[in-house]
């Protein structure tokens, strides 16, 4: 067996009143965590880019069960955090209901530049996404993997919504945190690179030209990581369930496991027409699994069902070497039953916007769906 790709994980989570509005609280959870966990724990919650975000970054781990217990503790130290500062702590990739025009950015001076940047863009946008980091070897490796990566990142975006509501009202798309994303400058698939080097140059271009703030900032939906030796993918919204966001993490390393293989045995990524990726990110965000989808690669509308079914055939050879095909099928059993996470928000909803704020909590109970017994 080949040894394991590293997995790390980054989420966001909203901070809500009980009337499901934004507010401005990351102070006070963070101050919160300092008080009562220890350093190596509370070092693990940041604030983002939004006063009434918050971000949770995992341990590296090589198997999905201590990803999946890693995970759980974290969401169950924001609910605990929630509780005792009266708001909750919502894993939600877009707010219901809108609060002021200006949630105000926190105080790190970078965020104070691409608030001043992208003005009403950044101070109204309130989305909330799942990283997955792999560990790759090298940055001429990590671009590599991301050109193989392209066309499966509209499948995982279908995979993972769970942001339907915006402004109170249902907006029609399974995922409305990608909607509002592709509002910024190099948002999207990531572009075709021919090395480490081309792709900084493009990134470079990007800041010289003035849409983006640092060398450090892009919108795409997946990137080498300028900060672990790691490809990022952000392609879903931050998952309503741990087991949700371990069904990402499973494809995630899947897909580049089997990009490196493919780059062992001399394959290119294939190259994709910009207009038919831009089509199939949008296709994902407005259907999810629940409608068609565009194969990029084939440029033809099929259903996204069997997207996701193309992607399991793609990766299934890796899934066995890493030991995530049992797991991978009884996340996938469980995704077929229950619907993503924006379907389930949709159900949830039709009581009512605080029936949907109480699913948030009973999904987040000790699951039903336990791995089962494997390396």
């Amino acid at each position: 067996m080949r040894q394991r790709r590293t997995v790390g994980f980054e989420e966001e989570f909203l901070l809500l009143d009980v009337g499901g509005v934004p507010v401005p609280a990351v102070d006070a959870v963070i101050t919160w965590m300092r008080t009562n966990l220890g350093p190596d724990e509370s070092i693990r919650f940041k604030p983002e880019l939004q006063r009434v975000q918050i971000e949770s970054v995992s341990l590296v781990h090589t198997a999905m069960e201590t990803l999946r217990s890693d995970l759980r503790a974290a969401r169950g130290m924001l609910a605990t955090a929630g509780r005792d500062c009266k708001l909750f702590v919502l894993p939600i990739g877009y707010a219901p209901v809108c609060g002021t025009p200006y949630c105000g950015g926190t105080e790190d001076s970078r965020y104070a530049r691409i608030h001043s940047r992208y003005r009403k863009m950044a101070q109204t946008y309130t989305a909330c996404g799942a990283h997955v980091h792999i560990g790759v070897d090298g940055a001429d490796q990590a671009v590599a993997v991301v050109n193989h990566l392209r066309p499966w990142l509209p499948t995982l975006i279908a995979v993972g919504a769970n942001s339907p509501f915006h402004d109170g009202h249902d907006s029609g798309y399974s995922s409305w945190r990608i909607a509002e994303l592709s509002r910024f400058p190099g948002s999207g698939l990531p572009p075709f690179a021919r090395s480490a080097d081309d792709y900084e140059d493009r990134v470079a271009t990007l800041v010289e030209s003035g849409v983006l703030i640092d060398g450090h900032m892009s919108f795409w939906l997946a990137r080498p990581s300028d900060v672990y030796p790691t490809v990022e993918v952000r392609a879903a919204d931050t998952a309503a369930t741990v087991d949700d966001a371990v069904l990402q993490a499973v494809l995630t390393r899947g897909l580049v496991q089997t990009a490196i293989r493919k780059l062992e045995a001399g394959i290119e990524g294939p190259r994709i027409d910009e207009q038919v990726g831009a089509a199939a990110v949008w296709s994902a965000a407005r259907h999810g699994l629940t409608g068609p989808a565009v194969d990029p690669v084939e440029e033809v509308q099929v259903p996204a069902v069997r997207m996701l079914g193309n992607l399991i055939e793609w990766i299934a050879d890796e899934l066995d070497e890493a030991g995530d095909t049992a797991v991978a099928k009884q996340l996938l059993t469980a995704l077929e039953q229950r619907g993503t996470g924006a379907a389930r928000q949709r159900i949830a909803a039709r009581l009512g916007l605080k029936e949907l704020l109480g699913s948030f909590r009973l999904m987040n109970s000790p699951s039903a769906y336990e791995f089962p017994s494997s390396s």
